[in-house]
């Protein structure tokens, strides 16, 4: 067994110098939950329960708990899905990125996974459209959408986005870092100001 050295100038050669950098980012990003793996309804279980353990922790409402709970389970069933057995067979990572940060009186729930590249133009059109519509009108889109998609498919669909924006109450934050012509790294913020709960 290799012998552990304390000193930091050694630490790299125990393959843990990006410890520190990546705690050190988080701290500086305000993130105070962070989780990567493959979706499954268990794992959505797993991380609802060990965020709410930490917001209980942080002495937060059970009014703030619960939408950011409503707000993560929205994110992780409807929005990722999506399970591309060609990701792997491409060389891609096929796990979802769920972190979470806290500014002040903001919640964000940021979640980053795979899109394959050709859907990216119809993700964005459903996204701009949405964040153009009021709560109203939202809630008129989504009765509609409801009669004309089918509820039970997974994956990334209006519904599940639509139902994102009526949960977190702000327009949905987006950003695409394009690979190549089979896949597109897709990011999605939703926000929770706890001063309007």
């Amino acid at each position: 067994m290799n012998k552990v050295t304390a000193e930091a100038g050694h630490i790299e050669d125990h393959g843990l110098g990006f410890t520190y950098p990546c705690y050190k980012d988080m701290a500086d990003n305000n993130i105070i939950f962070a989780f990567r793996g493959r979706v499954n309804s268990d794992l959505v279980t797993h991380v609802l329960e060990m965020m709410g353990e930490k917001l209980e922790d942080e002495n937060e409402s059970k009014k703030v708990t619960k939408k950011l709970s409503n707000v993560m389970v929205e994110c992780l069933t409807n929005v990722y899905a999506e399970d591309d057995p060609a990701l792997m067979d491409q060389g891609y990572d096929p796990t979802a990125l769920l972190l979470v940060k806290k500014i002040t009186n903001t919640y964000s729930v940021i979640t980053g996974s795979y899109v394959p590249t050709r859907r990216v133009h119809e993700i964005k059109g459903m996204l701009d459209h949405i964040n153009n519509l009021d709560t109203e009108e939202l809630k008129k889109y989504y009765k509609e959408k409801l009669e004309e998609e089918d509820v039970n498919q997974n994956g990334l669909t209006i519904l599940g986005m639509i139902d994102l924006a009526r949960k977190s109450r702000h327009n949905l934050i987006y950003h695409f870092k394009h690979e190549n012509k089979n896949y597109t790294y897709f990011m999605l913020e939703a926000q929770i100001s706890t001063k309007t709960l």
